[in-house]
């Protein structure tokens, strides 16, 4: 045996010694990294069914009749008091009145300043005929006009007053609409959800004017009778669901989150940070929803009351055929301390919403408003609750 393989022999005959030297005290480091690292907080929960989304408008869903379906929140008079009641089932008038200023004009900074008109309350029960609702978008436009608010829900023309408070300075996502040719004259009646308009959809046979939202039929057929622009009508590139969608249907679905604290600083004693988990079965299917957001500021503005947003640009669900799907993101400090959280960044609410339109814009929730191409399925609110937990994050 030469002198290299003695000393190869004596390396790997003194491997086990060392090993045992230094693994021991690599074991009680760990165990004692664990020992100062507290249990990690978390919370598991269902998020409740709804039809709603901010309380203004009533219902991101409609009747037959335009009035709001609204399962969810209540605003109430008692004995001349706006109360809130959790967990109700109505038809609400898209006649209420809103809260007004001295001038007579809509005005929510205070959306507990009018109570909703309610015609009856809803029947859920199994075998009930309120199960068979056929479920419609709110009708919507202009997005300005001689009113209060956001964007004009329901259209103008089809209700006394503008029933949407859902807006940042009068609008929802600028950079995305409307154009200055749309701010005053783009409408949209209520369709049926199943039928809402999916830009550039080539199977129903109708488009609709950029400025104004009115429909016509394209010429985007193909033939060889056709002139050099094409017959009137289009080819059938795309299929969508014909059957509509009823409130027994939508109130199926089964949406759970699961909300873990994550990346603890052991200088500072807290966690940074926060991994979401959102499962959902019994959605509809083949279809496209958003997680969505909302900060304490679209509460307690300081100075401005944020709009919900989308919780990350990718968090949204593609439901599969069963109409089950799922996603998990993570967020730098979600659950600021109240009493620290000077620019209301806390999130207080988590909601998922169908996305009618089957469009997605970054980091825009909606292009109009809610109801008419975002409408809430399950939200943490939908029972009263402004804030859906007791943790707390700090900055990383």
């Amino acid at each position: 045996m030469n002198d290299q393989a003695i000393t190869r022999l004596v390396i790997i005959s003194a491997f086990p010694l060392l090993a045992h030297a230094i693994l021991p005290s690599t074991a009680i480091a760990l165990e004692l990294d664990e020992q100062t690292k507290p249990p990690r907080p978390g919370l598991t929960m269902r998020l409740h069914n709804t039809t709603q989304g901010p309380l203004w408008p009533p219902s991101a869903l409609t009747d037959e009749n335009g009035d709001f379906i609204v399962i969810g929140n209540l605003l109430r008079d008692q004995e001349g008091q706006v109360v809130l009641s959790p967990g109700q089932a109505a038809i609400v008038s898209k006649d209420t009145i809103p809260p007004l200023n001295n001038d007579g004009v809509e005005d929510f900074s205070n959306p507990f300043g009018a109570p909703y008109k309610i015609l009856r309350m809803i029947d859920l029960r199994a075998g009930s005929p309120d199960r068979n609702l056929v479920l419609n978008t709110n009708s919507y436009g202009p997005a300005i006009g001689s009113f209060g608010g956001g964007p004009r829900i329901p259209r103008e023309g089809d209700s006394r007053y503008n029933l949407n408070g859902f807006h940042l300075n009068g609008q929802n996502c600028p950079e995305l609409f409307p154009a200055a040719s749309q701010s005053q004259t783009y409408t949209r009646p209520s369709f049926g959800l199943h039928e809402a308009p999916v830009w550039g959809f080539q199977g129903d046979g109708v488009a609709y004017d950029v400025d104004t939202g009115q429909q016509y039929e394209p010429r985007l057929k193909n033939g060889s009778n056709c002139l050099p622009d094409g017959c009137p009508g289009e080819d059938s590139f795309h299929t969508r669901r014909a059957e509509p969608i009823t409130l027994g249907e939508w109130l199926k679905a089964d949406v759970r989150m699961k909300v873990g604290l994550t990346h603890y600083d052991r200088a500072r004693a807290g966690f940074t940070g926060a991994r979401f988990e959102v499962t959902a079965r019994k959605l509809l299917p083949n279809s496209i929803y958003t997680v969505v957001l909302t900060r304490s500021s679209f509460l307690a503005p300081n100075p401005l009351a944020k709009m919900p947003h989308p919780a990350t640009i990718s968090a949204h669900i593609i439901s599969d055929e069963r109409g089950s799907g799922r996603v998990s993101f993570s967020l730098p400090n979600p659950f600021p301390d109240p009493m620290l959280d000077d620019s209301r960044m806390r999130v207080v609410g988590v909601a998922l919403g169908y996305k009618s339109d089957f469009a997605l814009h970054g980091g825009c929730t909606l292009r109009f408003g809610a109801g008419v191409d975002i409408h809430a399925v399950a939200s943490t609110a939908a029972a009263g609750a402004f804030d859906f937990s007791d943790l707390v994050t700090i900055e990383p």
